[in-house]
């Protein structure tokens, strides 16, 4: 079963996979791969399963051979720790792709993660660990929050699921790594922004919360002398 894509507004697409397809620049953007996650646990003495690299690189095998970018971009965090260049920089040597890796909070020892951001086709992207100044006319582009959705039910019931967090002027993406819960966002969004929920099955929009009206002054009622 191919898994869902939405068109979240004129040529941008949301990806089942955790992943936005920019369609103008031809971009196909993720956030908080984190490779190496399991051997940076596991040299440190928490035996985590063998597994989550070869899902990350199969993941983006797919969504490049389905989408066929003009570049990749990945907006930080690509790594874990330095335990994970191994597998990373296998994965750019061999896809056939430009990728471009922006730098994050994780990456800081690793050389080929030296762009603090990118500018492509009125987007800007950076990892979102710094707050940039964001070009006039641009849209933001980042990820490092790995938003989620939450829901619970009063009965025991949990759910939650990673998101992306759609704005007028920013795109919180959710985290691309599998060993992500990812942050609850519910009562995190700003003034008209939204929520989508992401799955392998099904992406749908939250309701947008609206923006507070501007609360109203109270008259001053000028009292005549008597």
């Amino acid at each position: 079963m191919k898994p869902p894509s939405t068109e979240i507004r004129a040529d941008v697409w949301l990806d089942g996979r955790r992943a936005l397809w920019l369609a103008v620049p031809r971009l196909l953007v993720v956030a908080d791969l984190h490779w190496g996650y399991v051997s940076s646990h596991r040299a440190s003495g928490n035996l985590l399963p063998e597994w989550g690299d070869d899902e990350i690189a199969g993941r983006l095998t797919a969504l490049v051979a389905d989408y066929r970018p003009a570049e990749m971009v990945w907006l930080g965090d690509s790594l874990h720790t330095l335990a994970g260049r191994g597998a990373a920089e296998a994965f750019i040597e061999g896809v056939g792709v430009r990728v471009v890796v922006i730098a994050g909070n994780h990456d800081f020892r690793w050389k080929r993660a030296a762009d603090p951001h990118a500018v492509r086709s009125g987007y800007f992207l950076h990892h979102g660990h710094k707050a940039l100044p964001r070009p006039e006319g641009h849209v933001e582009v980042i990820g490092h929050f790995h938003p989620a959705v939450s829901w619970y039910d009063g009965a025991g019931g949990r759910l939650k699921i990673p998101a992306l967090v759609e704005g007028s002027h920013r795109l919180i993406l959710p985290a691309f790594s599998p060993w992500s819960a990812g942050t609850p966002w519910n009562g995190s969004l700003g003034p008209g922004e939204r929520l989508w929920a992401v799955s392998a099955r099904r992406i749908f929009a939250l309701p947008v919360i609206p923006a507070p009206a501007p609360e109203k002054k109270p008259k001053r009622v000028r009292r005549r002398r008597a």
